[in-house]
């Protein structure tokens, strides 16, 4: 039986240049290094692609897009990307993939359309009409979103997972969920909706935390889903 397409991307999030590198097994992760070394421990356990979070950049600071260097895997920029001078930044960054905001969204839609694959647009799946922008967005030529529940609990968890599951079903784009996962559990539940648009995971505190390893994250589900269907960078 075929399997379907799972990503699990982990998150590095930059501040001053700097970023937490992946624990070793078990345990809080303390140490922090550049950010090429950040990636490089994800990809050192067996992460074909990241999750890139430029913190500064979203606290109004200076950007950290010199920064940014593969480390051996593919990346997706999450930062301020809103207009076309912080997208083609952002792009310059040889990332493979740019998380664009859709608060200006006649400029989205006109980015979809022109970068295709190279954008995809993340959208919080609180917000008002989020379905109807996401059809906008669809009918523009988005090919992918990236989706957030900004809530202070839950996120994900029980009934809360009706929006995300909602979301996938008006839509025929690929879906990405980021964050929520505090352990296992939560990854198992969000595994029910990959057959309905569900294709990417970007997992967070958890893996840093000591609440599982990557590996047990892409055990959970290596039994239903190709973790790997994207592959590494060639």
């Amino acid at each position: 039986m075929a399997k379907y397409p799972l990503a699990l991307l982990p998150v590095v999030t930059i501040t001053g240049g700097r970023a937490r590198i992946a624990p070793q097994g078990y345990g809080e992760s303390v140490e922090t290094g550049s950010v090429a070394q950040a990636i490089s421990s994800w990809v050192h356990q067996g992460a074909a692609w990241v999750h890139v979070v430029d913190q500064d950049a979203l606290d109004g600071k200076e950007p950290n897009h010199h920064h940014i260097v593969s480390g051996g895997a593919h990346l997706q920029y999450s930062g301020v990307v809103h207009d076309e001078s912080s997208l083609a930044m952002a792009l310059a960054t040889g990332a493979s993939r740019i998380v664009i905001d859709a608060s200006d969204l006649e400029w989205a839609t006109i980015a979809v359309g022109v970068y295709g694959e190279r954008v995809a647009v993340g959208l919080d799946i609180r917000q008002p009409n989020v379905s109807d922008i996401a059809g906008q967005l669809e009918r523009a030529g988005c090919s992918r979103f990236v989706v957030t529940d900004h809530a202070q609990a839950h996120h994900w968890k029980h009934g809360d997972r009706h929006l995300l599951a909602d979301f996938c079903s008006r839509t025929n784009r690929p879906v990405m969920a980021r964050g929520g996962i505090g352990h296992l559990g939560d990854l198992h539940a969000l595994h029910e909706l990959v057959p309905n648009g569900l294709d990417g995971i970007v997992l967070d505190d958890a893996l840093y935390d000591g609440a599982f390893t990557y590996s047990e994250a892409v055990a959970a589900g290596a039994d239903r889903f190709d973790m790997f269907f994207w592959g590494p960078p060639q």
